[in-house]
């Protein structure tokens, strides 16, 4: 896949948040709006009533698709994951021993998933 299709595919991966994202902004524009107009209804002609900060504007929209470019280009590397020992009866570990130190990716495999539960057991 070329550079032009990558690029295509990431970007039909974000537009779903990015969409989810803008409609949250203008349903937070408008409640705010009908707010200010209630405000504005009420006030006396001598009283200002304040400023109103749109949330939705080409900036803004641009910060959020940046957010989401630089989340959807993220790197990750194997130093990433801390070491883990290894448990009696752990298979797909390299033939570690029990309590030997190794690598999260050492358990991965590719006829299975890799299903980490990370619990407390306070």
């Amino acid at each position: 896949m070329g550079s032009a299709g990558a690029e295509l595919l990431v970007t039909l991966q974000i537009l779903p948040g990015f969409f989810s994202n803008c409609l949250f902004m203008a349903l937070y524009d408008s409640v705010v709006l009908l707010k200010r107009v209630v405000s504005l209804l009420s006030c006396s002609r001598s009283v200002s009533c304040g400023e109103w900060r749109r949330m939705l504007t080409s900036a803004g929209l641009r910060a959020i698709w940046n957010s989401f470019l630089l989340d959807a280009y993220k790197q990750v590397t194997s130093s990433f994951f801390p070491p883990v020992a290894a448990l009696m009866g752990d298979s797909g570990n390299g033939g570690a021993q029990t309590g030997d130190e190794c690598s999260l990716l050492d358990f991965e495999s590719s006829d299975r998933p890799l299903v980490v539960n990370f619990g407390s057991a306070t």
